[in-house]
């Protein structure tokens, strides 16, 4: 993903959730609830406080292409082709660049994708209607994912919890 503020605060809210939905899920002898239930709030205090330090979005123009079986600028992504080029699959290469020259690039191939973006690869199902992928996540063997979503631009596709 783009190392952007937005990104960077996203990832911590969504960290501070799932510490909330973990803490939920443990079932723990009656003598120690109350102290699951102060480390609830306590975490509740935190995600409420971060929430309030909630960045904007920078803004950016992005250039898309959209091209069958394109060829990707970025090494790892090349090399990919050429195993989906020996093994007869299709391909599509999606392409963003913005008015600050950052370039991600996502190949996609039969629901699955690939994403170049800030540096890191990130592997994942492609969501073809909303055109976001889902890190992690892959039908075919009943993966869920990590729960982080990639805007095609490589930014976070999050909306914070209004319940915090």
């Amino acid at each position: 993903m783009l190392k952007t503020a937005w990104n960077e605060w996203s990832l911590k809210a969504l960290q501070l959730e799932t510490a909330l939905l973990a803490l939920e899920e443990i079932e723990l002898p009656d003598a120690m609830h109350a102290l699951h239930d102060a480390a609830q709030q306590k975490v509740l205090e935190l995600a409420r406080a971060w929430q309030k330090t909630q960045p904007a979005k920078e803004s950016r123009q992005w250039k898309r292409e959209e091209t069958a079986g394109g060829t990707p600028r970025d090494e790892e992504l090349a090399d990919l082709v050429k195993g989906f080029r020996e093994d007869a699959k299709t391909w599509t290469l999606l392409r963003m660049t913005s008015d600050r020259k950052e370039v991600v690039e996502t190949l996609v191939s039969e629901g699955r994708a690939c994403m170049a973006a800030g540096g890191e690869y990130y592997l994942g199902q492609w969501d073809a209607e909303a055109q976001v992928l889902e890190v992690g996540r892959d039908d075919e063997t009943g993966e869920t994912g990590t729960g982080l979503v990639l805007e095609p631009s490589g930014e976070l596709h999050y909306t914070p919890s209004p319940e915090l």
